[in-house]
């Protein structure tokens, strides 16, 4: 009837900080800390167009974006983290959760897919995984996403409420995941992205998702004509310090203007 929604095992190795931090704030309402990433992308794009030329997929910054930031969860494993009763436990797998905009009957809707340990993807295999997901939520094939909108469509906005902390209880706190409600094991990951360059905006950030357990949010602006990306990146200050947070931001910059190590 159930099943183990994610593989964890806990983290032992705690800073002052961590212990202080968990202690000081019950969910991601209140931590949140932006930063903005400048990221000079003139090899990746060089790279992509060359790739798109020699595979015939279609490479963009969000298929590169997505392996750099999984690369350095790789890296840096204590960032590949969800909060669970005031307790960090590590994910066993480095997925990434893409943000996709579908239109339905006329408007527009958020909805988005995971990749699962893409850091031991190519940018092929990722773009390829990505455009296929992405089509089933176009189309209405998404199971998991059929099953939740029509839970969603008789809920009232109090029951809603109510039923996305359950949700997020006894997925994240009890480790469970009915089977029966077609929800996959931490569907969101550890990382979420957004591209919005492609709507003409710069830059920007996102919020944190309180029912994710994802301690950072990536959003990608429109690419300049100097070629600079501004990513703007919005972390839960409960797993990620300024020290841990330059570490990583300082890993991510390095893969996106040297992405020949990525291939």
């Amino acid at each position: 009837m159930f099943f183990k929604n994610v593989d964890c095992r806990p983290l032992k190795k705690l800073s002052s900080w961590r212990r202080i931090s968990l202690s000081a704030w019950s969910r991601p309402a209140d931590p949140s800390v932006y930063a903005l990433l400048e990221v000079d992308m003139t090899k990746g794009l060089s790279l992509l167009e060359r790739l798109t030329k020699e595979t015939g997929a279609k490479l963009t910054v969000t298929h590169l974006l997505i392996k750099a930031v999984a690369k350095t969860l790789a890296k840096y494993p204590e960032i590949n983290v969800l909060i669970r009763r005031g307790k960090l436990y590590v994910r066993e797998n480095v997925d990434v959760f893409v943000q996709v905009f579908v239109e339905e009957g006329g408007r527009a809707d958020l909805s988005g897919a995971k990749v699962r340990n893409a850091h031991e993807k190519s940018l092929e295999q990722i773009a390829g995984e990505l455009k296929k997901q992405a089509e089933k939520i176009r189309t209405g094939q998404d199971p998991n996403l059929k099953t939740t909108k029509r839970s969603l469509k008789i809920l009232t906005p109090r029951l809603m409420k109510w039923s996305i902390r359950f949700l997020e209880w006894l997925g994240y706190d009890l480790n469970i995941s009915p089977k029966f409600l077609g929800l996959p094991p931490d569907p969101f990951g550890a990382a979420m992205i957004t591209n919005v360059g492609m709507f003409g905006l710069k830059m920007g950030w996102a919020p944190l998702v309180p029912f994710s357990r994802t301690p950072i949010v990536l959003l990608a602006g429109e690419i300049t004509p100097q070629s600079i990306l501004n990513i703007g990146v919005t972390i839960d200050h409960r797993i990620i310090d300024g020290f841990l947070g330059g570490r990583a931001a300082g890993e991510l910059k390095r893969l996106l203007e040297n992405p020949d190590e990525m291939v």
